[in-house]
């Protein structure tokens, strides 16, 4: 890190940089930053200042309040210094005014005038809402625990052009949804060990892949069964009086679900049909996804708490304990 980072810095900065570990330092710190960050001196044009460099995986808020507390300590700016990061997090940072340098890519050093530069820098769109091909291949990637799978795996793992699977990745990245690394200059998706932990930290960021519900007078008998009768399917909850079916956006027209007539208020109901964004065949078995079922329940479900325990066993026998 350090000889790269100072080459770097020199190259961009165009000036002589210094870069010293310094581990005295953690004795004006809390003991806890000894296990989250390697700090340096750095000295530029006559200039010292501090450097943090976070040893894994820290939230924004966390990195806030801990480079707040060594600027505090030692009354010098502090940087923090990335192997990478996030368009999501770099841009955070920048709004905030908050200092630091990427490896080989970017530098943000405003107390010294140095605002920004872009190196082998891509420019990602901004993204305000998870699409559905990306939430699939998410979902995909947590169910085949994908591994330095690169660009040109994920399209053809999901028969896509690799133009669209490089915008999930793109959309990945800027929602800081924690799965890409990088292997060489090519970005890949591992998705992490603890699949409950990933989920509770992404499923804020998630959307539900229903469109449109139709709840028709006659049960039309479709073979995809999605939502609370997907549920049903996965655990020992007991199903409605009708069933719930699964039918993708690009079919629905030619099913002619738009045409048939609803049921009214009063009427019985004879089936439900979810029209869906995406559609995961999980294990070949015609009903949607869990974690998809796990999205796609109406709020009047979800407060059910028999509903509740289901999904939290459906989840556990066939995402997080499956092998």
């Amino acid at each position: 890190m350090v000889i790269v980072m100072k080459d770097f810095l020199e190259k961009i900065l165009r000036q002589k940089v210094n870069i010293e570990e310094n581990t005295e330092i953690f004795e004006k710190l809390p003991l806890a930053f000894r296990g989250r960050y390697t700090i340096y001196n750095v000295e530029t044009n006559g200039l010292l200042w501090i450097a943090m460099s976070p040893k894994s995986e820290i939230g924004l808020v966390m990195l806030r309040k801990d480079r707040g507390k060594v600027e505090k300590a030692f009354n010098l700016n502090c940087a923090i210094f990335f192997n990478n990061t996030t368009f999501y997090r770099k841009e955070r940072l920048i709004e905030e005014g908050i200092p630091f340098v990427i490896k080989e890519k970017q530098v943000y050093l405003p107390f010294i005038g140095y605002f920004l530069t872009n190196t082998n820098e891509r420019d990602i769109a901004p993204v305000h809402l998870i699409s559905y091909l990306t939430q699939k291949l998410l979902f995909t990637a947590i169910y085949e625990k994908w591994d330095e799978i690169k660009v040109s795996e994920a399209a053809e793992k999901l028969g896509v052009s690799r133009m669209s699977a490089s915008r999930c990745f793109d959309e990945l990245e800027y929602l800081n949804i924690d799965v890409l690394r990088m292997k060489g200059k090519s970005r890949v998706i591992c998705v992490p060990d603890d699949l409950r932990q990933f989920w509770n930290q992404t499923v804020t960021i998630l959307r539900s892949p229903v469109i449109r519900r139709y709840i028709l007078s006659e049960d039309i008998q479709l073979d995809r069964k999605a939502g609370i009768s997907a549920l049903c399917e996965y655990s020992l909850l007991s199903d409605n009086r009708y069933p719930t079916y699964a039918v993708t956006k690009k079919e629905i027209k030619d099913s002619g679900v738009k045409n048939m007539r609803q049921a009214r208020a009063t009427e019985e109901i004879g089936c439900v049909v979810l029209e869906l964004g995406y559609f995961i065949d999980f294990d070949g078995n015609n009903m949607e996804d869990p974690l998809s079922v796990a999205l796609s329940l109406t709020d009047v479900e979800k407060n059910d708490e028999r509903v509740s325990i289901s999904v939290e066993g459906m989840l556990e026998e066939y995402v997080w304990s499956k092998d």
